[in-house]
């Protein structure tokens, strides 16, 4: 077998483990808000077929394509996150499109660094856009990189395809374009200085550029149109409102409809998506960069930080060492680089996931350290007589051999710390607010075998199944109890994010839901022929001192029902309740 061979057979295995890891009890974990409210909007999209760009959301990607899958195979926190997962898992993968730049033992680096990193690993295995961004950014970059390697258009017309489905998934991508004009322009400017030294004129090396740039544009300018038109296509396919009750316009049936409205279709996907995008995220972060870069740190570090320390490894070894530093590796390191620096300005909101868009380009870098690393401790274990003479403890190792033992074991203490940190961060703890992947609006672990009880008896019961009361004194007129057939649509009214993350399981498992601010009303409910047999309310907490709507008002009324407390955040906060009382009636229950 040929060494190419064997590289590609190695990242497959590499990419095998990868899935596994990540769809190995995907379904365990409760679903954070962020996953339930996108989740129950694909799975209305799935049966209502109504659907526009709304910032608040994110791209149009995950939510449309969620939606098939529910329909393939049903809704559950499974098949809800199965997408990211596989994207997740396939994208060691992508070490492959970088092999004619990279040695093979960088290449199969890369793919370990792709499948292992307890970031990439924990929000492969979480329903957002970000991994999704990343990824297909990723992939877009090492399509143009082998296009250009191998000057097949095929390449270029595939890397144009993830690079429009990065655009549909979230808006950083623009981002992720600007940090790309940036990377070429140092690349650009490192080459010309290059020249300048070596020459002591850098003209020549100017007009040499220029003509490149015009060779380059007379051989590809022939598909320009064809990949414009394939972007705009995959922009529009997904961004295009659908359904009579979407509050853009035209929408997909009317254009098929009147064929004269295409155009505004269009201009609706395209430049009404970004008139909306600019409205709702245009100002970025509006608080001190330093407090978003101290709250974006803690994930980084957790997560990646092998990543970081290795990357600044492999890039000063590349740059300092061999005949000449390495386009690509220089490339992806300004484009880690400079996304570490713009993120805290960029964001509205420091969450830990906003750090994979800094970990991803620096994956690169990180594999030439690793590779480094690896070659110095195979090279010491050479020295020094390979593992027999090492057993036997032999006396001859000299200072090469004792740098590449030690190189050894460092490799072997990131190797094991990793290890553990995976299990840590999506197993073990996955759910657990001192993780620090974990955001604040995950719900609490107690809540799995509730909800599963709370499935058959919603199965099993005929008319109303869930009774909401309370409100939410952080908030004016934002209680639970509001019209449900509001919510059949977005937007929905407030009311129904206070009861996220039951709506989604609620929905996925076709519950009718009712709902009162007046505790006599649920008393008389109650007692009646259409006994709701699950009732939900807010908990009491000491963290808050205004008077609310709670259980307390509604307890004397709820005899022959069994009380569940559960949090749908991670601890109350102030007047942000968490604590939720669920209460099931025992005869419903057995």
């Amino acid at each position: 077998m040929n060494r190419d061979r064997r590289t590609s057979l190695a990242v497959g295995v590499v990419t095998l483990l990868a899935l596994v890891v990540r769809l190995v009890e995907l379904g365990a974990r409760v679903a954070h808000q962020d996953e339930a409210r996108v989740a129950y909007w694909a799975y209305r999209y799935m049966e209502n077929g109504v659907y526009w760009y709304r910032p608040v959301v994110h791209g149009p990607f995950i939510t449309i394509v969620d939606s098939w899958v529910f329909s393939l195979i049903g809704a559950s926190d499974f098949s809800m996150r199965l997408v990211v997962a596989l994207v997740g898992g396939l994208l060691p993968l992508t070490a492959l499109l970088f092999r004619r730049r990279l040695r093979d033992s960088e290449t199969l680096a890369l793919s370990v660094v792709l499948a292992a990193a307890p970031l990439f690993v924990y929000y492969s295995r979480f329903y957002r856009n970000d991994l999704l961004l990343a990824g297909f950014m990723l992939v877009a970059f090492g399509c143009f990189v082998r296009a250009i390697d191998d000057r097949r258009p095929a390449l270029v017309y595939l890397g144009v395809a993830f690079f429009a489905l990065a655009f549909t998934t979230k808006e950083n991508a623009v981002i992720y374009a600007v940090t790309w004009v940036g990377a070429t322009a140092l690349l650009v400017d490192r080459r010309l200085l290059i020249r300048r030294v070596r020459e002591a004129d850098v003209r020549p090396a100017v007009a040499d550029l220029g003509r490149r740039v015009r060779h380059g544009v007379r051989e590809w300018w022939p598909h320009a149109v064809f990949l414009f038109v394939e972007f705009l296509a995959i922009i529009v396919f997904f961004y295009a409102p659908r359904g009579e009750a979407a509050r853009a316009q035209p929408t997909v049936g009317d254009t098929l409809a009147d064929p004269t409205l295409l155009a505004d279709l269009v201009r609706e996907a395209t430049l009404g998506s970004w008139i909306a995008f600019v409205g709702h995220w245009g100002a970025g972060n509006s608080g001190s960069y330093l407090s978003a870069a101290g709250a974006l740190w803690p994930a980084l570090r957790t997560g990646a930080l092998f990543v970081l320390v290795f990357a600044v490894v492999g890039f000063l070894l590349d740059r300092y060492t061999g005949d000449r530093p390495r386009d690509v590796v220089a490339f992806t390191f300004y484009w880690g680089f400079a996304s570490a620096l713009g993120y805290p300005i960029a964001v509205a909101n420091p969450f830990p996931w906003e750090v994979i868009h800094v970990a991803v380009p620096l994956v690169v870098p990180a594999a030439v350290g690793v590779a480094a690393v690896g070659r110095a401790a195979l090279q010491g274990l050479r020295d020094a007589g390979g593992l027999d003479a090492l057993r036997e403890g032999s006396p001859t190792l000299d200072r090469n051999a004792l740098a590449g033992l030690l190189a050894g074991l460092v490799l072997v203490m990131v190797a094991a710390h990793t290890g553990l940190a995976v299990y840590d961060t999506s197993f073990e703890n996955d759910q657990d607010p001192d993780n620090a992947l974990v955001q604040y609006a995950q719900s609490s672990s107690e809540m799995k075998p509730l909800l599963g009880e709370l499935q058959t008896v919603i199965r099993t019961n005929d008319g109303t199944d869930v009774l909401y009361y309370g409100d939410d004194p952080e908030f004016d007129g934002d209680e639970l109890a509001g019209n449900e057939s509001a919510d059949d649509s977005p937007p929905a009214d407030l009311n129904w994010f206070r009861r996220l993350p039951l709506s989604w399981y609620f929905e996925a498992d076709g519950a009718v839901s009712n709902s009162t601010d007046d505790a006599a009303t649920l008393d008389r409910l109650v007692r009646g022929e259409d006994r709701p047999p699950i009732v939900v309310a807010f908990g009491e907490t000491d963290s808050c001192r205004e008077s609310y709507a709670s259980v307390a008002d509604i307890e004397g009324s709820l005899s022959g029902y069994e009380r569940h407390e559960i949090q749908r955040f991670s601890y109350d906060s102030g007047c942000t309740i968490s604590t939720m009382e669920v209460y099931v009636d025992e005869n419903a229950a057995n």
